[in-house]
């Protein structure tokens, strides 16, 4: 990895720069404020690839809405997350899918990711029937907000296989959490991946059967990583806007660290929790049940 110095000189002499933004769920709220931090001192992506739940805050750069992305988020975690209601409609109570078309359409929406102005934005998903790792242009589908969640399809928050052009797709982070290399297939001559494995906590985390991923040459060299010092203190699952806009926080803080060379251990220094194991054991269960029953189905 590069250095601060040399990191911000990388992005300032790049000519085409690709943003990617890995999932995490709740934990990508700190990449709303990297992203802050990056409009900030001026860097430019000129496409971005987003995963999961990152793929919500790519699709916001692209469309040229991350102005209001604090506020997307916090529309989002606002609205009533659980209703028994839905088990007749969806066969979950849990309401993600409106949640998600709602601040969507709002926040982000189709019209704008189609538009001559937008930035070209992929999508990365898990192919059921060989769990293959894949990027789409969301340009090319019909409907891109079936594709960005797609990215995000895991039971039991989600219960309908969304179906992009004839194949069913899962979660991104299951095959490929982070596809750089799709920036730099794309002409990208940098990338700025943000992703929220904490640095103390090792390597990245690319999927379940690789998470201490090192970036291979010669890509190390123009890949800025901007992400978490520590474990963030905040569950997957974390819905409190209180919390997450603390997360949100540590992100604008870590990336001036990383680009400007600043410190502001007092916010980045924070440690979460490690997660017992039973946690650990429960997160490569869901995964495997996912893509043995989807791998049937497909």
């Amino acid at each position: 990895m590069t250095n601060e110095i040399q990191a911000f000189s990388l992005l300032r002499s790049a000519r085409r720069i690709g943003f990617v933004f890995s999932g995490g769920s709740s934990r990508c709220a700190f990449q709303v404020g990297v992203i802050e931090t990056l409009a900030e001192l001026g860097i430019r992506p000129s496409l971005c690839v987003g995963v999961s739940g990152g793929a919500w805050n790519a699709a916001s750069v692209a469309a040229g809405t991350s102005h209001r992305i604090r506020h997307y988020w916090r529309a989002f975690m606002r609205m009533p997350h659980l209703d028994l209601g839905n088990l007749l409609r969806e066969r979950t109570p849990f309401r993600f899918t409106e949640l998600h078309r709602r601040t969507f359409r709002r926040y982000v929406g189709a019209h704008r990711l189609r538009s001559p102005e937008a930035l070209p934005l992929f999508v990365g998903v898990t192919r059921l029937r060989d769990r293959a790792a894949v990027c789409i242009d969301a340009r090319t589908v019909e409907d891109p907000f079936l594709l960005l969640l797609a990215s995000n399809y895991l039971p039991p928050y989600y219960s309908r296989m969304p179906l992009i052009r004839g194949e069913r797709y899962g979660d991104g982070g299951l095959s490929n959490n982070m596809p750089y290399e799709k920036a730099f297939a794309e002409g990208c001559d940098a990338v700025v991946l943000v992703t929220n494995k904490g640095e103390g906590e090792g390597g990245l985390f690319r999927n379940p059967a690789e998470p201490q991923h090192e970036i291979p040459s010669p890509w190390r060299e123009k890949v800025v990583v901007i992400r978490p010092r520590h474990r963030l203190p905040v569950a997957f699952t974390e819905r409190r806007w209180s919390v997450l806009s603390g997360i949100v926080e540590i992100g604008r803080l870590r990336a001036r660290e990383v680009l400007l060379g600043e410190s502001h251990l007092e916010i980045t220094g924070v440690r979460g929790e490690p997660p017992v194991i039973g946690t650990l054991l429960a997160h490569f269960a869901r995964a495997r049940a996912f893509l043995v029953r989807f791998r049937s189905m497909a």
